[in-house]
């Protein structure tokens, strides 16, 4: 892109190199060049390169072309191996709310800025499972993002509570590390091995008919029968029939801070 687009009369005054920034950043002019190759319009461009609606403060001349090579702004994972192998190096994408997951080659994707890095998912089913149904939510619910964020929050509470021995956890715990070759505690804290239950719960807190009822439940029979209603369901979709009493115990039973900071309760 440099040498092609950005190239010619004038060329471009680029800071840094790929090996001290993993992104191109782009001035006005330069952003111009590469609108007037592509022949696609801007809000297009910032769908697909993020990085490009924000300029950094250094690439600031709007007289010259100019580039510089930064670290992303946004979250970012290596490309699926299997798809970018002609590459011949790492390929950075952004994964959006779905993205962590090549559906064509089953695998889970992560952030390594050196080689792509990614975990087979075939020993994980449930995982591609949830992941079907974490892209359905993404396409149906414009706030997809937020409600993911809130019941990996939900989840996460859990861990923190005391539910990293749950048998189903460490089961996926050991998968996990049989096929990445890690230890089981270096595993542990990673988002896919809690992810079935992450959009188990995204799923009931983004489904419409399931706010209504909440609210007609709270409204007729008060927010603790809301909140049993709520957690009952929970318990139903993650397959942990005891989870309901359990967090109940919990909410009982931990200082009245904890128990406000708990993000159901938002």
């Amino acid at each position: 892109m440099l040498r092609g687009i950005l190239g010619g009369t004038h060329l471009v005054q680029v800071t840094g190199t790929p090996g001290t920034g993993l992104e191109l950043f782009l001035n006005t002019p330069a952003r111009t060049a590469l609108i007037r190759s592509t022949g696609h319009h801007l809000p297009q461009l910032t769908r697909l390169l993020p990085a490009l609606a924000a300029p950094r403060e250094r690439v600031t001349d709007d007289e010259n072309l100019r580039a510089a090579w930064y670290m992303p702004g946004e979250a970012w994972v290596g490309a699926c191996p299997p798809c970018t192998g002609r590459a011949g190096r790492a390929v950075l994408v952004y994964p959006e709310t779905a993205g962590h997951v090549c559906r064509r080659h089953r695998r889970w994707l992560l952030a390594h800025p050196g080689r792509p890095a990614s975990i087979p998912l075939e020993i994980l089913p449930e995982v591609l499972t949830a992941h079907r149904h974490h892209f359905v939510l993404a396409w149906s619910r414009p706030d997809a993002a937020d409600v993911a964020a809130l019941a990996a929050a939900v989840v996460w509470s859990w861990q923190v509570q005391g539910w990293r021995s749950e048998p189903v956890w460490q089961d996926r715990v050991r998968r996990l590390a049989a096929v990445t070759g890690s230890v089981p505690t270096a595993v542990v804290p990673h988002a896919l091995v809690s992810y079935p239950e992450t959009i188990a719960v995204a799923r009931l807190l983004g489904a419409p008919r399931w706010q209504q009822r909440l609210r007609e439940t709270a409204a007729i029979e008060g927010a603790d029968a809301a909140t049993e209603l709520l957690l009952g369901e929970i318990s139903r979709r993650v397959g942990r029939p005891w989870l309901a009493d359990w967090l109940t115990a919990c909410t009982r039973t931990r200082p009245r801070t904890a128990a406000q900071a708990d993000s159901l309760n938002g």
